[in-house]
């Protein structure tokens, strides 16, 4: 009887383990650096507080880490196979290295509906060897964006802004004055000038790579180089500001908010900088579709993808939250607390983005982008560092642009071939 009660009792413990362990959420951790940023704060405390509502089954715990830290603290965790559930990372590096995971089934089994809300060219920075390994969730749409009083002050007309690069240059010589300049181009030392240099490639139909991101096409491609030497030139022209080698994303905000420049090429969340250095500012800017020569020329969306560890032991409740995070209601919240653009393109006829002209303007611009980075291992090192040299020396000698960009086409291709 003693036998049989110790029995009974040890399966009624382990009964009773078993039943508590069976009521122990999921726990999830979500890194990504953006959540120590102030004005996101609000908005990911709520996202959590109703996942969980909706899911009590799952615990989302956040990993708060300095952004300097970010890709280290990932780094070392996916090679000891601990890395977060949810990450946003530099995607494809994480990718080719083997950190995340792909997400083609998750994606796969959504309805029609759900995938239409992202557009291929919005998926292709979150993809790798055809591969989907992240959701686009938010990014940094770029438009152009103007001072009115200024355009006005110099006779132009707010509500008709230039659409090919022939009126961009009229409109900039009227903006251009002794002491102030129509814009400013950038070849500082980030991949910002990068970003700014495809945009105008974009704009008259050429392509900085091949399809398959395999060669450079700065000089090879004749649309690219004419983009690249109308954009350079402009400081030979007069109407950029002085020192463009050392201009960076900061110094054009700065610039703008001491109305030394007229107009600048940059996200939304530039507004809300520009406005807190010179309250003055508030209220007095427009924006439109960067100039192009081509139709339908596409601007540029900086993007930041959810993506799931490939140590995951949880993949299926990782995916249910960035699913959720990447539903309408956060997507309007993140453009409206943080300044963040959405990603999908379901959202400018959104009555909360509607409420704000300025916002739906940017909305409706994002609609028609291609999403930054491109897809390349190696492109973090490609966009700061080779890109940028190379527009620093054309800049420094423009009669040597065609010989610069070719050689960069020549060290980028090999690079690119090496992987």
């Amino acid at each position: 009887m003693r036998t049989i009660s110790r029995l009974a009792a040890a399966l009624a413990a382990a009964f009773a383990w078993t039943a508590a362990a069976a009521q122990q959420p999921t726990v999830l951790q979500w890194q990504t650096a953006n959540l120590t940023e102030s004005q996101y704060e609000p908005v990911w405390k709520a996202t959590i507080a109703e996942f969980e509502k909706d899911n009590p089954g799952i615990r989302i715990e956040p990993v708060l880490v300095a952004r300097k830290d970010h890709w280290t603290k990932f780094v070392a965790a996916a090679q000891a196979k601990k890395a977060p559930c949810i990450v946003s990372v530099d995607l494809t590096t994480a990718a080719y290295n083997g950190y995340l995971m792909p997400l083609d089934k998750y994606w796969d089994a959504e309805p029609a509906e759900f995938r239409r809300a992202w557009s291929p060219d919005m998926l292709s920075a979150s993809k790798w060897k055809g591969h989907l390994y992240g959701l686009p969730i938010w990014g940094g749409t770029y438009a152009e964006i103007y001072n009115r009083d200024l355009v006005t002050r110099a006779g132009l007309d707010p509500a008709k802004p230039p659409k090919t690069w022939t009126e961009y240059l009229t409109w900039a010589r009227k903006l251009t004055g002794t002491d102030h300049w129509a814009t400013a181009v950038l070849g500082g030392k980030t991949d910002t000038t990068t970003r700014i240099l495809l945009m105008w490639i974009w704009s008259n139909g050429g392509e900085a790579f091949n399809a398959d991101m395999t060669e450079a096409t700065f000089a090879k491609n004749p649309k690219s180089l004419e983009a690249i030497k109308f954009y350079l030139g402009l400081v030979k022209e007069g109407v950029a500001a002085p020192a463009p080698t050392t201009t960076n994303y900061l110094e054009q905000t700065n610039l703008f908010a001491q109305q030394k420049i007229a107009t600048m090429r940059n996200a939304y969340w530039a507004i809300a900088k520009v406005n807190g250095d010179n309250p003055a500012l508030k209220g007095k800017v427009f924006v439109a579709a960067p100039p192009a020569n081509v139709p339908d020329a596409p601007t540029l969306t900086s993007v930041a993808a959810s993506s799931i560890s490939a140590s995951c032991p949880h993949p299926d409740a990782a995916w249910k939250f960035i699913k959720f995070d990447a539903g309408k209601k956060w997507t309007v919240e993140r453009a409206k607390v943080a300044n963040w653009m959405p990603t999908r393109n379901d959202m400018a006829d959104d009555p909360a983005i509607q409420a704000d002209p300025l916002l739906a303007q940017f909305v409706r611009i994002g609609n028609h982008a291609r999403s930054y980075p491109l897809p390349s291992p190696i492109w973090a090192e490609i966009s700061a560092n080779d890109i940028v040299d190379a527009v620093q020396r054309a800049l420094l000698a423009p009669e040597k642009t065609d010989e610069i960009f070719r050689d960069l086409d020549a060290k980028v291709t090999k690079k690119l071939k090496d992987l």
